[in-house]
């Protein structure tokens, strides 16, 4: 466990303010994008993945970390089709050729219609949310933010050390709820990074792995919702039961080879 000071930890409050003013830009950005919108989306999405992260160190989830959250969500369609697409891709069915070119072709069509720039308003709504996320942040009191920070660090580490030994129930929530604690630690230490060592790569394969796990998660849904049911599909379902199940086993027998997940954190004073 890192032991910050409180000049560190206040270098960690204003790296969380420039990220929040970043997010502005980029969001003013989108309104006038000449490159790929869904890129953009998708670079404005990531950062949000850390804002929230490091946030959670000065203990602002239910605050700062829900404005940042707003902006993700209303911004996730491009993205998520653009993420379904690829998944598709990657599973790379085609048993049944022409279900597989009725889905093919749908993801096709949604992933296109996402590459639309957002309109002013949304973007104005979205700019806002931000605005109100740093000025959260602007409130905290400046004295005991070390303690504050630790004692985030401190949160984040042992929800991730819960979840993760959590895996072998193998129940599909119990993934999701990993993967999500995975992303707040990722994002808490990349505005720590000045203050502690490099994780162990090994969370990063674990991070893919679940990742993988979700888009086949959501793929899935995607399908149901658009009428490719068990009923009418049940040969792909089974596909995607099937590489959903391998995933999450290398996952089970990657966190039991991780000795009780150290993650490795310390002074760097």
């Amino acid at each position: 466990m890192i032991d910050p000071t409180e000049s560190s930890a206040q270098g960690v409050r204003d790296r969380l303010a420039n990220g929040c003013n970043t997010m502005k830009q980029r969001l003013l950005g989108l309104l006038d994008s000449k490159g790929k919108v869904a890129d953009e989306i998708h670079a404005i999405r990531k950062l949000g993945k850390s804002l929230r992260g490091g946030l959670a160190l000065f203990r602002l989830e239910k605050t700062a970390s829900l404005e940042i959250q707003a902006v993700s969500r209303l911004l996730s369609g491009p993205r998520d089709a653009t993420s379904r697409a690829n998944t598709w891709h990657r599973l790379a069915w085609n048993a049944d050729p022409r279900l597989a070119a009725a889905i093919a072709t749908l993801l096709d069509q949604h992933t296109h219609s996402a590459s639309r720039r957002p309109p002013p308003e949304t973007v104005a709504w979205c700019v806002d949310r931000a605005a109100a996320a740093r000025q959260e942040l602007d409130r905290l009191p400046t004295d005991g933010l070390a303690a504050r920070a630790a004692s985030g660090l401190a949160r984040l580490e042992r929800r991730l050390r819960h979840r993760c030994r959590k895996l072998d129930h193998r129940s599909d929530e119990r993934f999701h709820q990993a993967r999500k604690a995975l992303k707040a630690w990722f994002g808490a230490i990349s505005f720590l990074s000045a203050d502690v060592e490099a994780h162990d790569p090994e969370l990063e394969i674990l991070a893919e792995l679940l990742g993988d796990e979700n888009d086949l998660a959501t793929l899935a849904d995607w399908l149901e919702i658009h009428g490719f049911t068990p009923r009418f599909a049940p040969h792909l379902r089974q596909a995607i039961t099937k590489a959903r199940r391998k995933l999450q086993q290398k996952a089970i027998r990657d966190v039991a080879c991780m000795a009780g997940l150290h993650l490795r954190t310390s002074s760097n004073q």
